[in-house]
């Protein structure tokens, strides 16, 4: 506890619980991002009664339910679709169908490292882990699967709504993207997440801020995110 009273072995027994249950929430996050089920995880395990949702990469961060659920959600069914009709250059035996969205995709985010906190009030918690994963997915210039390491760090404020926990700010921290078999030292400034680009529009973030660095050789280790401090309530704490 963050104030000076002894807490009770109920009180103990309870972030325990809560504890596990923010760890699964991640771990569902983990498994819908792998299945491409974007918009499911948002309506499953995200936030909708709380103010101000965020989800932010490098680049920036997109805020309010409405552009994450654009971002994160339908642009990847869009994306889906477009990586579907590429690869179907090459597979025509494919059909153009929803069925066959994600073909040729496998993306894996296993968590690792985990630290979380559960504010003395039970009514948010934060949790930090570090993500050493892969991405395969439709890539120019040939539009076939290719096979990527990305490894990332995640910082993620979680809220207990309606008596359950939902994710409320999620911060990715994105240290390499580099095709397997290649080295994430040799990326260079004019290309530091890969080669090509997606086949469809990005939209920028709401808040355009450069939040974290990929790696390069001048880099030095980043102490991002902020490790989850023991913490009252929400309002006595960092926000990720």
């Amino acid at each position: 506890m963050s104030d000076t009273a002894e807490p009770t072995t109920e009180q103990k027994l309870q972030k325990v619980l809560d504890i596990h249950e923010v760890q699964n929430v991640m771990s569902r996050h983990a498994y819908y991002h792998g299945l491409g089920k974007n918009a499911e995880e948002l309506e499953a395990i995200w936030v909708k009664e709380t103010p101000d949702p965020t989800f932010a990469q490098n680049q920036g961060y997109f805020v309010g339910y409405e552009s994450i659920n654009y971002y994160y959600g339908e642009l990847c069914r869009l994306m889906q679709r477009a990586n579907l009709k590429l690869l179907r250059q090459h597979y025509p035996e494919l059909d153009d169908s929803d069925d066959n969205l994600g073909a040729g995709t496998l993306i894996m985010h296993p968590l690792t490292t985990s630290i979380i906190e559960i504010a003395d009030d039970g009514k948010t918690a934060k949790g930090m882990w570090y993500s050493p994963g892969q991405v395969t997915e439709i890539m120019p210039p040939d539009h076939r699967p290719v096979a990527h390491w990305i490894w990332e760090r995640y910082g993620v404020d979680f809220v207990r709504e309606n008596g359950v926990w939902k994710i409320w700010h999620m911060h990715v921290y994105t240290d390499f993207f580099t095709p397997v078999g290649e080295s994430w030292a040799d990326l260079t400034a004019d290309a530091p997440m890969g080669v090509g680009g997606p086949p469809v529009e990005m939209p920028r973030p709401d808040i355009e801020e450069e939040t974290y660095k990929v790696y390069s050789h001048t880099q030095l280790p980043q102490d991002l995110p902020r490790m989850p401090e023991p913490y009252q309530t929400f309002s006595e704490t960092f926000s990720y």
